[in-house]
């Protein structure tokens, strides 16, 4: 008599087997591009294998937060060529319109927090914004972001804005955003 549980492990093996012979196989066509030949370079295979053993864990991988689901309304360059200005200085926007903030260079925030500097204004009613970590009591207005970094905000209040970049405002690192 044959018992179902080796079929069963069996079974399981062959699936195994031939699942990682796909995700081998599709990943072996993928790094095609990287040798400019055939894909066949030895500096892939070993990436192939760890991939596929990655893949056979039973948590799925996580997405970095930083890719965004859904295009900006709008963008605002912060820095560019590393001035100290915001690209566009002004920019119009509809309500509930999302905002997304480009650091094309660093040493650079952005705040809409009225603590921050005597030039940031916000309309009544709308939440302090800024491209640092304003949750708690103990603010960091100087905390900075890295060129490359991106920070979005949606904007839900109608109004006129003015935001800053806090360790730039008196240099004139200032910003006005009209919201319709």
């Amino acid at each position: 008599m044959v018992s179902k549980q080796p079929k069963e492990f069996l079974s399981r093996r062959k699936f195994a087997a031939t699942f990682s012979g796909v995700a081998l196989a599709g990943l072996a066509g993928c790094s095609g591009g990287n040798g400019g030949g055939d894909g066949g370079d030895g500096g892939s295979e070993p990436t192939a294998t760890e991939t596929a053993t990655a893949t056979d864990t039973p948590e799925p991988t996580s997405t970095p937060t930083s890719t965004p689901t859904e295009e900006a309304d709008a963008t605002i360059a912060v820095g560019p060529g590393g001035s100290l200005q915001f690209e566009p200085a002004n920019t119009a926007i509809s309500q509930g319109d999302t905002v997304e903030f480009v650091f094309e260079s660093g040493g650079h925030n952005v705040s809409g927090h009225p603590d921050a500097h005597s030039d940031v204004s916000l309309p009544e009613g709308a939440e302090p914004f800024a491209s640092y970590d304003i949750s708690g009591d103990d603010i960091n207005h100087l905390s900075l972001n890295e060129a490359g970094t991106t920070y979005r905000h949606t904007f839900e209040t109608t109004g006129q804005y003015t935001y800053v970049c806090v360790p730039h405002a008196a240099s004139g690192m200032i910003g006005q955003l009209t919201v319709r």
